[in-house]
């Protein structure tokens, strides 16, 4: 399953006990990224919890470590074997020697949580991995911006086939995609490290309307929303999760004002 934590800048780090619990359901292997001097700094290959610990606490003892936005990563291998190398994040390149380093420093870092079908894996080389070269490296190209370029921002919430991605850039910009969780600020793209199951706010859907504020936060071409299954009227129909998700309900803008219509309680 794996698990990624995001703590935004502004948000407190989340409790050791909590990460602990992140790392004893997801103990193949734990990684972090934030940014500094205009980089994303990157520290992975954790295979063991101790190990982890001791990559968390330089930043974690930063005097401005609250200003700053942090991301960790927690895995479980699905792709790639259980290998250092696997690790999240990734620098968004084509190289993949250069993925497997333990630390550096990149303009842009990768985390992902899922599993992603249609790309070419093997051993040593994860679907994580092949996504960021193989998708990401060719649109950063593209767009320059990876992180906030709202057409990069439309492909890749297409592209996340059930899954959850992360971007982060040097100046700290950070853009997630897929659903994710909020508790006390801080993001979790799942919660299979509690012992017991339960709801939590869910970012992007706590309401219908902050769902499709997101989408228009990127202020897309009326025709790029069109593409996405979005009309005006979606704002406020019971249906924009599952249509968000899945595929879109609706085929056109009048068909989408009288579902929501119908809809309405």
């Amino acid at each position: 399953m794996c698990v990624i934590v995001y703590k935004p800048k502004g948000v407190a780090m989340p409790p050791l006990e909590t990460l602990r619990a992140c790392w004893e359901r997801n103990p193949d292997g734990a990684g972090l990224m934030f940014p500094a001097g205009g980089r994303v700094r990157w520290k992975k290959g954790c295979m063991e919890w101790e190990a982890f610990e001791r990559a968390l606490r330089p930043v974690a003892e930063l005097r401005d470590s609250r200003e700053l936005p942090v991301a960790l990563h927690f895995r479980i291998a699905t792709h790639g074997g259980v290998k250092p190398g696997c690790c999240h994040p990734f620098p968004v390149c084509k190289d993949y020697g250069r993925m497997r380093e333990a630390e550096g420093s990149c303009e842009v870092g990768f985390m992902h949580n899922g599993t992603l079908a249609g790309l070419e894996t093997r051993a040593g080389v994860s679907d994580s991995m092949a996504f960021a070269a193989g998708v990401l490296s060719p649109l950063r190209a593209m767009c320059g911006d990876l992180v906030s370029d709202g057409r990069a921002a439309r492909l890749l919430a297409a592209s996340t086939q059930g899954s959850r991605f992360l971007l982060m850039d040097g100046a700290g910009g950070v853009a997630v995609f897929g659903r994710w969780f909020a508790e006390d600020g801080v993001l979790y793209s799942n919660l299979n490290h509690l012992a017991v199951q339960r709801e939590a706010p869910r970012w992007g859907e706590g309401s219908q309307g902050r769902l499709f504020d997101a989408f228009m936060g990127f202020d897309p071409d009326p025709a790029d929303l069109a593409q996405l299954g979005l009309f005006p009227a979606c704002a406020g129909c019971p249906l924009l999760a599952e249509c968000a998700e899945y595929l879109p309900y609706c085929a056109d803008e009048a068909q989408a004002a009288e579902e929501a219509e119908a809809m309405a309680p």
